[in-house]
């Protein structure tokens, strides 16, 4: 009796994990990279080497190098393991109606797609990225004013909406009568798409002097939230929405749970940083203002109908921060 009792006591012990075991699963950390930069190799001033370099030298973790309809093995240009940073394939999917995909983790070309009309396109641009296990990114619908969220309310399967960028001529704040694409980000949610926004350099000036009328880098970025640095995670996160989009702002923490939304701002580090002033605006379904905040962190109580609750991290500078949507409707 004492043997069986003894031999189902270690049955237990070693059947069931115990709760030291279970903690230490790896914990998420926040990395910060770029997803829409250019090289020689299309329409940029420098090669693949540099953009790999000026992003390491500048506390980047992960780039995807995305020229125009050329593929960019990251093989061949990050051949350092060791050096806690990524390169991650890509490339802008492009077309005469300038329409442009980005295709994000892709591991080979994805050919110049066809179609007769802007949502056509896009959506054959989606379909391929997804087909190589990507993650499609939007690019400037603003940009020659090409497309609003009329031709991508259709779109199925889609990924991420550049709302932010880097690059002078893409006219992201729209003109008033066509929305900013932050305007249309709403709109797409507002009509049930599961869309993430992403804020870019769209980087192809890395040369002579940085100024406000060329396309430099380090304007505007991503900051995700995954347990490794490795290019499953990391476009798995992506495709998750786990991260924030920034032209400025450092965000400490996101929390959300059944009856709200945390976001906690970091104001210790540099003068642009730690000397400007926050507040945190949340936005609802339609782009309707819910609550603006002062505190840090700063909480939203969900209330049951807003459809979904996003946050907008302004700094006294006049540079952002966006979350990704929590989709709150039928929550008590």
């Amino acid at each position: 009796m004492r043997r069986a009792l003894l031999a189902l006591i270690l049955f237990v012990c070693v059947a069931t994990p115990s709760r030291a075991v279970q903690d230490t699963a790896p914990l998420s950390r926040w990395y910060k990279g770029n997803l829409h930069s250019h090289t020689i190799n299309s329409d940029g001033d420098s090669p693949p080497y540099d953009l790999v370099a000026w992003y390491k030298r500048n506390g980047y973790h992960f780039l995807a190098i995305t020229d125009h309809n050329t593929f960019t093995d990251p093989a061949l240009f990050d051949t350092n393991p060791s050096d806690n940073f990524l390169l991650i394939g890509g490339e802008e999917i492009t077309n005469e109606k300038t329409v442009h995909v980005n295709a994000i983790g892709i591991t080979r070309l994805v050919p110049r797609q066809k179609g007769s009309t802007v949502t056509e396109l896009l959506q054959a641009s989606i379909d391929a990225v997804r087909a190589q296990g990507g993650v499609p990114l939007i690019n400037h619908p603003n940009f020659i004013w090409a497309f609003t969220a009329k031709e991508m309310l259709p779109l199925k399967s889609v990924g991420l909406l550049e709302i932010a960028s880097g690059h002078p001529l893409v006219n992201h704040d729209g003109d008033g009568r066509t929305p900013s694409t932050e305007q249309m980000w709403d709109q797409l949610l507002s009509s049930g798409m599961r869309i993430y926004a992403a804020a870019v350099d769209d980087a192809h000036n890395f040369r002579e002097a940085f100024t406000r009328d060329r396309a430099n880098p380090g304007g505007a970025w991503v900051v995700v939230r995954a347990p490794a640095l490795s290019r499953e995670t990391i476009v798995a996160a992506l495709g998750r929405g786990e991260f924030y989009a920034s032209t400025g702002p450092v965000l400490r923490d996101i929390r959300s749970d059944a009856t709200s939304v945390a976001v906690e701002i970091e104001t210790k580090g540099p003068p642009t940083i730690a000397q400007a002033r926050y507040r945190v605006v949340f936005v609802g379904k339609d782009g309707r203002l819910l609550n603006v905040s002062y505190d840090n962190p700063a909480r939203y109580v969900f209330g049951g109908n807003e459809g979904y609750v996003r946050a907008r991290v302004e700094d006294s500078n006049g540079r952002r921060a966006w979350t990704q949507p929590v989709f709150v409707e039928g929550r008590p």
